[in-house]
């Protein structure tokens, strides 16, 4: 049983995850984006969903870019264009609600409430890079730039190209694409436009078949020239590859001890239990090592380059993606670093008003964080978890 502040701290948590989950904004189909080739994997048009700002933030605009993995292979993207999910498929899409950077509540998302917040929603597969001609009459398609093209130019034409202050966000897969577009993205506005760009769990140290992803998708064109003009294009969906040279002010939210990313890269010696991948209860020496040898890499990793406009919150919870959930951007104390909360640290730096660098060197160990109301299929493995730390092979 946790302390009396502690439980104290969860009822607030799970009673204001709920109220941001207040709005689920209508799903909004984009037919004209067919006629530009700029489809799901499955041919059907691309989806946003977005909630009008209010106020004297009526002008602002916040896009922020779904997450959820990618295909490396046709059977992979074939797999996903039938999935419920509608990770491949508009048609099997439903409406989300807005939580955490979304929300539309000032108590919960002080900084971002009342601008006119996005969620662009992720059917191809390629961290909206792929732009391949060629495709079977029934797919897939793999045509994510496309998509990413066709929804900024519908939001300019909604207001977009007038914004004083814009910000491209993105989680994990979406983070990645993010990264990716963030330079040419800016370069889309206006002169007179505040533009930066917001990461959150996407600083992948390793990859799965980045070649097969670039090759399959066609991602070349839409990744960042001033990576592909220096190395092979595969290797520019490496972070490492790509962040130094942004020219965009960019910050980085992740955790030190990513969830998926532990799942996806610790090796088990044989007759351990998958327990391992979510806590050290009982683990061999040689799995701490490999999960203290991820944090060194990320600490690492995220502060190569100039660091002069660049944004960081490295906290240790054992977690994945915390700007779309209201606990982790604005509620759990876990989740803060020098009683900052992640929702300050980006709206300040956002404003200018602070450089906001801030990453948990003091615990060398993951941090357990307290289990958002508004994720969902939550399980209890150990300790508050998400679906993805159950069951692995759910795509996140």
């Amino acid at each position: 049983m946790g302390s009396i502040y502690e439980i104290v701290a969860l009822v607030y948590i799970v009673f204001h995850g709920l109220q941001a989950m207040a709005n689920a904004p209508d799903l909004i189909k984009l037919q004209s984006a067919v006629a530009k080739g700029a489809v799901c994997l499955d041919g059907s048009p691309p989806a946003y969903q977005l909630d009008w700002g209010q106020e004297e933030g009526a002008k602002n605009w916040l896009l922020h870019l779904q997450g959820g993995y990618w295909c490396t292979t046709t059977e992979e993207c074939r797999t996903r264009m039938n999935d419920s999910s509608g990770l491949g498929s508009s048609t099997k899409m439903k409406s989300s609600y807005f939580a955490g950077i979304l929300s539309n509540n000032k108590t919960l998302n002080p900084y971002f409430y009342n601008w006119n917040r996005v969620y662009v929603r992720y059917c191809d597969g390629s961290c909206f890079t792929g732009d391949k001609q060629e495709s079977a009459a029934d797919g897939p398609y793999y045509r994510g730039g496309r998509i990413f093209s066709a929804i900024v130019d519908e939001l300019m034409e909604l207001g977009m190209k007038n914004a004083p202050n814009v910000l491209l966000s993105g989680s994990s897969a979406g983070g990645l694409a993010t990264m990716l577009h963030c330079d040419r993205f800016k370069n889309r506005l206006p002169t007179f436009s505040k533009v930066k760009c917001l990461s959150d769990a996407s600083y992948f140290i390793t990859l799965n078949n980045p070649s097969g992803f670039v090759e399959l998708h066609g991602s070349v064109t839409n990744l960042p020239v001033s990576c592909t003009s220096k190395m092979d294009t595969a290797l520019c969906l490496y972070p490492r590859n790509v962040v130094p040279d942004i020219q965009t002010p960019l910050f980085l939210l992740n955790s030190a001890y990513d969830a998926f990313q532990i799942a996806a890269t610790v090796r088990l010696p044989a007759g351990s239990t998958r327990s391992c991948l979510y806590n050290l209860t009982g683990c061999p020496a040689t799995v701490w090592k490999q999960w203290k040898d991820f944090r060194l890499k990320i600490l690492q990793e995220v502060t190569m380059g100039n660091l002069s406009r660049r944004g960081l919150f490295i906290n240790a919870c054992h977690t994945h993606s915390q700007s779309e959930f209201q606990s982790k951007w604005l509620g759990d104390p876990k989740s803060m670093l020098d009683n900052t909360t992640i929702s300050d640290a980006v709206g300040k730096w956002f404003n200018d008003e602070k450089l906001i660098q801030l990453i948990d060197r003091k615990h060398s160990s993951p941090q357990q964080c307290v289990l958002d109301a508004s994720e969902p299929n939550a399980c209890n493995n150990y300790t508050w978890g998400a679906s993805y730390l159950c069951n692995t092979s759910t795509l996140i």
